[in-house]
């Protein structure tokens, strides 16, 4: 219970610094450290990068065009094997029931393994995501340092988390232009 109550007073004491209001330091370190780096915001809108930056875009494109790849080739495996069902469904009265069902078990197989191709595909998909994400994430850690040292910033911000802030915070613009220098494409 002490350990949760001493987050909440760090918590309240975070929040009263970021804001401007008078905080009462809970250990001497935390005060030294106060004293020595003031608090200077900067306000980044990240979801507005990802989609407006070329790397974001870029990363968009590769992912829709393998997404796309990745649905043809399923839907026409699977066109494939509703055909070959229906084919085996037309010839079941030709057909011994043993050698039925055998056929029919066999096709089965083939739509458990397309499904699992399909489900890897996926994954594969998802990680060439996490993969074109990180590239961009390594840069934008890059950029945002830049930009932070440039401005004495201490303190940055996701916009998504801030209510109201002033404009002047807002490095936005900025750091998607850095980032559009830096990394105008993202392989994966």
């Amino acid at each position: 219970m002490r350990s949760m109550r001493t987050w909440i007073i760090a918590l309240a004491v975070a929040v009263a610094a970021a804001t401007g209001g008078i905080a009462i330091p809970v250990h001497s370190a935390v005060a030294q450290s106060a004293q020595a780096a003031p608090v200077v915001v900067g306000i980044i809108d990240l979801q507005s990068i990802l989609k407006q930056s070329k790397a974001g875009q870029s990363l968009e494109q590769a992912l829709l065009a393998k997404s796309k790849k990745i649905n043809a080739d399923i839907g026409q495996t699977e066109q494939g094997l509703r055909a070959k069902r229906q084919k085996l469904e037309q010839s079941r009265s030709s057909l011994a029931p043993a050698d039925f069902q055998a056929q029919l078990a066999a096709l089965q197989k083939e739509f458990d393994t397309l499904r699992k191709n399909a489900s890897t595909k996926r994954k594969e998909l998802e990680a060439a995501r996490n993969k074109g994400l990180q590239q961009i994430s390594n840069s934008l850690d890059a950029v945002v340092g830049d930009i932070a040292k440039k401005r004495g910033l201490t303190l940055i911000i996701n916009r998504s988390l801030v209510v109201m802030a002033a404009q002047e915070w807002d490095i936005t613009a900025e750091v998607q232009k850095g980032l559009d220098a830096k990394l105008p494409k993202v392989s994966i």
